[in-house]
């Protein structure tokens, strides 16, 4: 996941796993599980990232938390676009138009303070590259090395 610092002293803080997180924590239950975990933290230092995005082996996955629901889901799919636009090269308008026409927008959270929800992009519709300094392929190699 990469989420911006934006407080000096920011700490770090860890919570319980999700086997579903991002797919629906509609009505306040998780599937909550057990997890082994490699956590690895590290710091891209002049890499704005304004809200939380995440890159899994398949997906470029945006998130947005706010009230009402409509601010926290204008906040993903903007955040997507705008991932495009600076990580991928496309125009602001094309950004629009192929994220309108294939982001999947699942709600993640709507029982919390904050709505979350999720807008996300397949990486096999994307001209091949790498973003945040390649940073998906290295965690992915490093927690493949540190797997007990």
């Amino acid at each position: 996941m990469l989420s911006g610092v934006n407080v000096e002293g920011a700490l770090l803080s860890l919570g319980d796993g999700h086997a579903r997180q991002g797919e629906g924590e509609t009505r306040g239950v998780a599937v909550e599980c057990a997890m082994n975990t490699v956590v690895i933290v590290d710091l891209l230092k002049d890499v704005v990232t304004p809200w939380r995005r995440m890159e899994s082996d398949a997906h470029l996955i945006s998130t947005g938390s706010a009230r009402p629901l409509e601010d926290a889901f204008r906040i993903s799919q903007l955040d997507l676009v705008q991932w495009l636009v600076r990580g991928y090269g496309f125009s602001e308008l094309d950004a629009y138009q192929f994220a309108t026409q294939a982001v999947e927008s699942p709600s993640a959270i709507v029982c919390d303070t904050d709505y979350t929800c999720v807008a996300k992009l397949r990486k096999e519709w994307l001209p091949a590259r790498e973003t945040y300094r390649g940073l998906h392929a290295w965690l992915r190699e490093t927690a493949r090395t540190l797997r007990i």
